[in-house]
């Protein structure tokens, strides 16, 4: 083999190898790996100022969101500046902070539409285009911009269990920088990021816990009621019962935990809050700690939600009685807990009392299994059942599941053995039967029958 022959080989094999890395690494269904790349460290932003940021709209081809940044939280603008979730902000701000290329793409600006790229007020179809995030200065000034385009799915190289295919999962997403036309592939999918106002406000709602007293007011005496304890432990007592009135406690225990679990799904504003005002009903909410509160609640819809306001108010202890005998050890730390405790309180106070002004929308398992008529809360009488009179039962006739008629009382010749147990054996027919035309083929009478017929007879003779 020739020097130039051997040389070609080597170059051969080299070029194989080459085919055979990239294709490890991208796969046949286009996979991605940070190791193919070589901007493997690159950001999409070199400088995100992210310190700088305070307002986000999110852009699309169907609607816009604004979140604005507060003293001292940020707030959604289409819900008139209802807080937003902070965490959920600040996790995407640093999500894009840090976000590396796992791979540029090479693709030309006529063919954004394959990525979903296109500007949002360009694109033909809402399907390719951008869902872009602008984000703003205190003074308005745009400092970055961030195009969101297709959620690329890699192929997981099994079958689909529902059919369709192959099998695929999220890996990434397409992306542009605002002011740039190249296109990247990043590891990050954006699936929080949304235009639908609900998906951004804070959930954290109030909690009513450790309930003293619970108290229904839908303007209808004869309807409502109130029920009370003295221990935070104990049982429920009915307010005012009237004569005959008893409380079940099957049917109040959910009363301890009312409220104790309300999620908010959204704030209504504007004419949607005028037309949702609560009115249905009122519960009035007394606590063991101090609270005190004023829910109001309306008509639920086809979905199940209903609108609710809530007024808080409370009244804490300030100064904590000291027990008998109680050493400075321990009157340092049951002072330190009862401050601790205080402050708690109190941070709950100021948090829930933000609530007040807002109309929620809520699902209404919050209040169905509390929302009753006081005649549901009550014991059913319990009514006295009258015996159930014997059917009457000719005589001789016996019925499955019923005693045997007693014997009926005949002549002198009645027999004590035959009073219970089987029938005797029929006897042999005698002259008098067949005078009287018996016939031998029909059933043997029964024993009842069969000593009226003897007495029958003695009678006759």
């Amino acid at each position: 083999m020739g020097t130039k022959t051997l040389v070609r080989l080597l170059i051969a094999l080299a070029v194989v190898g080459v085919l055979a890395v990239i294709l490890h690494f991208t796969g046949t269904g286009g996979g991605v790996s940070e190791v193919a790349s070589s901007t493997k460290k690159t950001k999409v932003f070199s400088d995100f100022p992210i310190n700088d940021v305070a307002r986000i709209e999110i852009r699309s081809a169907e609607d816009t969101l604004a979140l604005k940044k507060g003293e001292t939280t940020w707030n959604v603008v289409e819900r008139d500046g209802y807080p937003a979730d902070d965490e959920s902000i600040v996790t995407m701000l640093r999500d894009i902070w840090g976000l590396k290329i796992v791979q540029p793409v090479t693709i030309g600006r006529t063919h954004y539409g394959r990525v979903n790229l296109v500007a949002p007020d360009e694109a033909e179809s809402a399907d390719e285009a951008a869902t872009i995030l602008s984000f703003a200065d205190a003074e308005g000034n745009e400092v970055a911009a961030l195009w969101l385009g297709k959620v690329y799915e890699r192929s997981e190289n099994r079958p689909n269990p529902m059919g369709g295919g192959m099998a695929t999962s999220e890996a990434g997403r397409y992306v542009r920088r605002g002011d740039s036309k190249a296109v990247f592939l990043v590891g990050e999918t954006f699936r929080e990021v949304d235009t639908d106002p609900s998906e951004w406000i804070d959930k954290d709602f109030f909690k009513v816990e450790k309930i003293r007293s619970i108290e229904l007011d839908r303007g209808e005496p004869e309807s409502d009621w109130k029920l009370t304890r003295e221990e935070e432990e104990g049982d429920f007592a009915l307010a005012e019962a009237e004569e005959g009135e008893t409380l079940d406690q099957s049917k109040v225990s959910s009363m301890k935990s009312a409220f104790s679990n309300a999620q908010i799904e959204d704030v209504y504003t504007g004419e949607a809050a005028d037309e949702n005002e609560p009115g249905e009903a009122t519960f009035r909410i007394e606590t063991f700690e101090g609270f005190e509160y004023a829910i109001a609640v309306g008509e639920k819809n086809d979905l199940n939600e209903l609108p609710l306001t809530v007024e808080v108010s409370a009244t804490f202890e300030e100064e904590r009685v000291e027990g008998e005998e109680e050493s400075d050890e321990e009157k340092k730390r049951l002072d330190e807990d009862f401050e601790a405790n205080l402050d708690r309180l109190k941070e709950k106070l100021e948090r829930e009392k933000q609530l007040e002004g807002h109309v929620f929308k809520v699902r209404s398992y919050v209040i169905d299994s509390i929302l009753k008529d006081r005649s549901e809360l009550l014991a059913e009488e319990e009514t006295e059942e009258s015996p159930e009179a014997e059917p009457e039962v000719a005589p001789g006739v016996t019925l499955p599941g019923l005693p045997e008629a007693p014997a009926a009382k005949g002549g002198d010749d009645e027999s004590p053995e035959n009073d219970a147990g089987d029938p005797p054996a029929a006897d042999a027919p005698t002259d008098d039967t067949a005078e009287e035309g018996a016939q031998p083929s029909e059933p043997e009478p029964s024993e009842a029958n069969e000593e009226e017929e003897d007495s029958g007879g003695d009678s006759q003779n």
